[in-house]
């Protein structure tokens, strides 16, 4: 599938508890850690950009300034699935034949990786060896199983049955407490 029928929607609306405190504006390199999968998605010719942040985000203006269209989240308590069901309901109002799921906290995703997901064209999933997880092409016809969902495992269960792209666990670590941002990558 291209790019350019394809929505894609990074997820930055978790709370951090694990964290801290505001995770994805911890410095990772010269950029705040959320903003790394904003630029590396940036430049890709998705047809649609959505980001879903929390209602008091500092990271909205950055993925603004990338060119995102920032959706509210405006209960971010209610886990996961509901930052997919705000998703969906943006992706919905487009023409868009898939949605590439994507999350905030994982900066290392390498766009060749993305590439690949978006390509498969049928409901796809990353897999570090171990788990299917984000970054996951849902095809439009999957999206009313999504809106099925709830609670924070999100689309976890539909990803199940989805093909598989794999990918060295390291490009698809997620930051969740600080001392994430510096342990080496290799570990």
């Amino acid at each position: 599938m291209d790019c350019a029928d394809i929505a894609v929607v990074i997820l930055a609306a978790g709370l951090g508890r694990r964290f801290g405190g505001d995770k994805l504006m911890a410095p990772l390199g010269d950029l705040p850690l959320g903003v790394h999968i904003g630029q590396t998605l940036s430049d890709m010719g998705f047809g649609w950009r959505f980001a879903v942040c929390g209602a008091t985000s500092a990271i909205a203006v950055h993925y603004a300034d990338l060119g995102f269209q920032i959706i509210e989240n405006v209960s971010p308590k209610a886990g996961q699935a509901n930052s997919l069901h705000l998703a969906v309901a943006a992706a919905s109002a487009t023409p868009a034949r898939a949605l590439l799921v994507t999350l905030a906290d994982m900066p290392f995703v390498p766009e060749s990786h993305l590439r690949a997901v978006a390509r498969a064209g049928v409901l796809t999933a990353s897999n570090n060896g171990t788990a299917n997880m984000p970054p996951a092409l849902f095809p439009r016809e999957s999206w009313p199983d999504l809106l099925a969902t709830s609670g924070d495992r999100g689309g976890a269960a539909l990803l199940g049955s989805a093909r598989t792209i794999a990918i060295e666990p390291v490009h698809l670590r997620d930051i969740d407490v600080p001392d994430d941002l510096i342990r080496p990558t290799g570990s």
